[in-house]
């Protein structure tokens, strides 16, 4: 077992360097529907799965946009989107597997939302303590 916060925060934080949301948070509180800062990021824990001492992590990144009238617009919003923080999640010092991209998540009310899920592979305490600026 470990604690994958640190995991969690580095990944907040690749994510707001792109400057493209409104809010990047770390878990989808209550209310989330009745946001009006969009567009937005959720960080969702899904799984943790052990092998010894080593842990993979399953979030979903869930990425979240106004409803509009052009779909079209939205949808390419949405994947321009998705490819960003695949890019930038592939500037941490750990090992990504990409899992699935998921679309019209209708979760919250009158906001469109699309989910990235992710694995964080081969997980340890060791390097989970690290500072993540020395990488």
């Amino acid at each position: 077992m470990i604690n994958v916060y640190p995991y969690l925060e580095a990944i907040k934080e690749k994510i707001k360097e792109l400057n493209e949301f409104k809010s990047v948070k770390i878990g989808l509180e209550r209310g989330a529907d009745k946001a009006i800062n969009c567009p937005f990021v959720r960080i969702i824990q899904e799984a943790q799965e052990y092998e010894g001492f080593r842990v993979d992590l399953i979030l979903q990144i869930v990425v979240v946009f106004d409803v509009k009238n052009d779909l079209e617009k939205l949808y390419k919003e949405f994947n321009e989107a998705i490819y960003k923080i695949e890019l930038k999640l592939l500037e941490l010092p750990v090992k990504i597997e990409p899992l699935s991209v998921n679309y019209d998540e209708d979760r919250l009310m009158n906001l469109k939302a699309g989910v990235l899920r992710i694995k964080l592979k081969d997980l340890d305490e060791n390097w989970s303590s690290k500072p993540w600026n020395n990488f």
